[in-house]
C-alpha cells in the first residue's frame, strides 16, 4: 500500500550561491545500501531555476518503500546545459521513516576546466 512521505531539504553552497537562469536542479532519495552497486532511487525530483542559494524543495516519496535496515542518503545535482555546476561531494546519509525537520545539503561547485 503506499503511503506517501515529504522530506524537507534545503540546498546550500559551500563556494558561489549563484545558480544560472537555467540550471537543473535534481535532487534524489537514494538507497545506498550496497556497496557493490549502483544506488537506487526511490524518489527524484527535477526543476528549472536560478538565483540565489539557498534552495528549499520537497520532496515526496513512498514510504512503503523504506526498509528500516537498508542505508540512504540524499543526492543533489545542479546543471547548465548539460553541464555539471555544483554536486553534493559527501554522502547525506538519512533516515526516511523517521526524519524529521529540514534536511540541509551542502554541494560543492565543479572546477572549471582550464581549456588547455
Amino acid at each position: 500500500m503506499t503511503q506517501m512521505k515529504s522530506l524537507n531539504v534545503e540546498i546550500v553552497s559551500s563556494g558561489d550561491s549563484t545558480l544560472p537562469p537555467s540550471g537543473l536542479v535534481e535532487l534524489s532519495l537514494l538507497d545506498v545500501s550496497t556497496a557493490d552497486a549502483r544506488s537506487v532511487s526511490l524518489a527524484e525530483l527535477r526543476l528549472r531555476c536560478g538565483g540565489l542559494m539557498p534552495i528549499n524543495l520537497q520532496l515526496t516519496f513512498d514510504s512503503s518503500l523504506i526498509d528500516p535496515d537498508r542505508s540512504y542518503a540524499l543526492a543533489v545535482r545542479i546543471e547548465k546545459d548539460g553541464q555539471l555546476h555544483y554536486i553534493n561531494s559527501s554522502r547525506h546519509p538519512i533516515a526516511p521513516g523517521s526524519v524529521s525537520g529540514t534536511q540541509r545539503v551542502t554541494v560543492d561547485p565543479i572546477a572549471k576546466g582550464t581549456g588547455r
